[in-house]
């Protein structure tokens, strides 16, 4: 996976809402708790239940859903099905859509993705970290990915990203969209139309953004600092999110931190002064508003309609979406 895509993801995981990140201690524990191979074993979960957004007489149904999640389990939901059958539309996720860069024209683009992986000024990943934090990302690399090479070359924000994704990987975890696709499908054989909240950036010069990128330093020790120290306890409340959103158990996942490493990253990148060219910076605020917008006008024109969102998003207590509904006016009940 190339330097771009990965900082696409990171972006698109996290843009559409703040950090949930808290104070970082021992996760909350619980009685009921159950492990993450308990869900692993399981032959179908449900996740949590829908909320209920209320507005003269329509309403939106909002999903809130989980990642990274155990790569394989079998989501199913009565409830969802049920909602989206009487529904007249399903909001998407939203997402970014970037013009100006074809898969035909991208493929050109290879060699200049490898060169901005590298350190614009030729340091070591060594030099860039410190010897300290330099053995401890070694000794994590040779845990989750030993064979790859060239890694010394890397920037720490690349470095942190491939660790992130490979450790992910290596728990039998993912952060694809496995939720969404089957609620697309079941849209699509409901013959609901889908719709699809987006912000638009267009890149004129795609391998001048990437040279810019490639030849410009990051502010990224941070990023690169908060994903070493945070790989261990990061990973298990991971799965205790996981195992929370699986039965459903919303209270859990409000209590459990949420890991802000990928905001550090985040914040790195779009404070690098080829985002703001390219108007990356805005991008957080501009797709919550996307998608707000998006939910205004399904409550507007539509006796009933369904919208998936990350549960980060949704539950956030300062800017996520339960909130700024509220905000607005409209009723929201929030599921048992």
């Amino acid at each position: 996976m190339d330097v771009l895509t990965r900082l696409s993801l990171c972006l698109l995981a996290f843009a559409a809402g703040p950090s949930l990140a808290q104070p970082q201690g021992a996760p909350p524990q619980r009685e009921d708790a159950r492990s993450l191979d308990t869900v692993e074993v399981i032959a179908k979960v449900t996740g949590p239940g829908l909320w209920q957004v209320q507005h003269e007489g329509r309403v939106l149904w909002i999903l809130g859903t989980q990642s990274p999640l155990p790569k394989r389990f079998e989501w199913e939901s009565d409830e969802l099905r049920e909602r989206l059958a009487e529904s007249q539309l399903l909001l998407a996720p939203p997402t970014v859509k970037f013009e100006g860069v074809g898969m035909v024209r991208g493929l050109f683009l290879l060699p200049s993705l490898f060169k901005a992986r590298r350190d614009p000024e030729g340091r070591s990943l060594e030099d860039s970290v410190g010897p300290e934090l330099y053995a401890q990302w070694l000794e994590l690399k040779e845990r989750y990915f030993p064979r790859k090479r060239k890694t010394d070359t890397w920037r720490p924000m690349v470095a942190a990203l491939e660790l992130y994704s490979e450790a992910i990987d290596d728990q039998r975890m993912d952060g694809s969209q496995e939720v969404w696709k089957a609620v697309r499908k079941l849209a699509r054989r409901s013959r609901v139309p889908i719709e699809e909240p987006a912000v638009e950036i267009r890149i004129e010069d795609p391998r001048g953004a990437i040279r810019s990128f490639a030849e410009n330093r990051l502010d990224d020790m941070e990023c690169f600092r908060l994903t070493i120290e945070r790989m261990e306890s990061d990973l298990d409340v991971m799965r205790q999110r996981a195992e929370a959103w699986a039965v459903g158990d919303v209270a859990a996942l409000r209590a459990l931190p949420l890991s802000d490493q990928n905001q550090a990253c985040r914040e790195a990148f779009l404070e690098a002064s080829v985002a703001r060219e390219q108007g990356f910076d805005s991008l957080p605020q501009r797709i919550r508003e996307a998608w707000l917008a998006s939910a205004q006008k399904a409550l507007e024109t539509h006796a009933s309609s369904v919208a998936v969102l990350p549960i980060s998003v949704l539950i956030d207590p300062e800017k996520g979406a339960v909130k700024e509904l509220r905000a607005l006016g409209y009723e929201v009940t929030e599921p048992l």
